[in-house]
């Protein structure tokens, strides 16, 4: 039996970040806001950790065309609103073990719902600019620049690199 070269494969390194514990990127603040920790970053791949009480909500904001959102319930519940191609809101709710998809350049927000708090991970394409916001200037003051925001880990998973990594909530396996 012709024995397996594994020296061709990436540097096999498993690496964890603690989610609650990752840089937040936008903290929630009342009935207006969840908590969103920016967790990991890869060539292709953003992963975030989001957090919001009953009745917070994330406001309407639009992604650019290439980045489609698939968000994944952890716990609690909430409502997910969407413009479809007529410019007319949609709805889809969610709670625990739920995975939404949502397509890219959808213009949407969340809203908890129900009486407990709610967790969600979203993973998205990386794309340069996230947010058609970003483009026109017109973006909430809390959200930080693209290209230089704190992250749990930014790994390039091309040349086995780390680019930035927060060891408060990092660790490899």
């Amino acid at each position: 039996m012709q024995k397996k070269d594994y020296s061709v494969l990436p540097k096999q390194q498993a690496f964890k970040v603690h989610a609650p514990d990752a840089p937040t990127l936008v903290e929630g603040g009342g009935t207006d806001l969840q908590t969103v920790h920016s967790v990991m970053l890869t060539n292709d791949m953003y992963v975030t950790w989001t957090t919001g009480e009953p009745g917070d909500s994330f406001p309407i904001h639009s992604h650019m065309p290439e980045m489609y959102q698939i968000l994944t319930t952890i716990k609690g519940e909430c409502v997910w609103y969407y413009k479809d191609n007529d410019g007319e809101e949609q709805s889809i709710e969610a709670g625990p073990s739920d995975v939404v998809y949502l397509p890219g350049g959808a213009e949407n927000r969340v809203e908890v719902v129900g009486d407990e708090e709610h967790i969600h991970i979203g993973s998205y394409p990386r794309v340069r600019v996230p947010r058609v916001e970003q483009l026109t200037g017109i973006v909430p003051s809390q959200l930080e620049d693209p290209k230089d925001f704190a992250v749990g880990v930014d790994f390039d998973n091309v040349r086995d690199e780390y680019h930035e990594r927060d060891d408060s909530c990092f660790e490899e396996g």
